[in-house]
């Protein structure tokens, strides 16, 4: 299900820039809405700010902005979700129809990451990650 999510934060977001918009948009609203037209505006108006946050960010900082965005609509997809897991169906038939209607090149996206001397990352684009070093992995055990 966290797969769904992330994936269902990534098509809003690379649907966007597409003529899959308003569909996305549509379907992301009433998802939300449960029937309530009022809610339904609200994540609407929400929605709209995608595009001109991905369109006022300058060209190096794009990338960041949509990982930034999709990962804000993954945490808001799986509260939804949480609170109405009946909806899972509804979400996944939406993420496979909005997947279907945009390019795979604006679905795929790059992050570099660069680390030098004796630093570390731990890097995750989507979903969680989990760090647990024990004693015999620390430095100097």
């Amino acid at each position: 299900m966290l797969q769904l999510m992330a994936t269902g934060g990534a098509a809003i977001v690379a649907a966007a820039a597409t003529d899959a918009w308003n569909g996305t948009k549509g379907g992301v609203a009433r998802l939300f809405g449960r029937g309530d037209a009022g809610e339904e505006q609200r994540i609407s108006v929400q929605l709209d700010r995608i595009p001109l946050q991905l369109e006022q960010a300058p060209q190096a900082q794009q990338e960041q902005v949509r990982t930034v965005l999709a990962d804000r609509w993954r945490v808001k997809l799986t509260e939804l979700l949480e609170e109405n897991p009946e909806l899972e169906g509804e979400l996944r038939a939406l993420v496979e129809q909005v997947q279907a209607s945009v390019p795979q090149s604006q679905q795929t996206f790059i992050q570099n990451n660069h680390s030098h001397d004796n630093s570390r990352q731990h890097i995750v684009q989507h979903g969680t990650i989990v760090i647990n070093e024990g004693p015999a992995t620390r430095q100097g055990s």
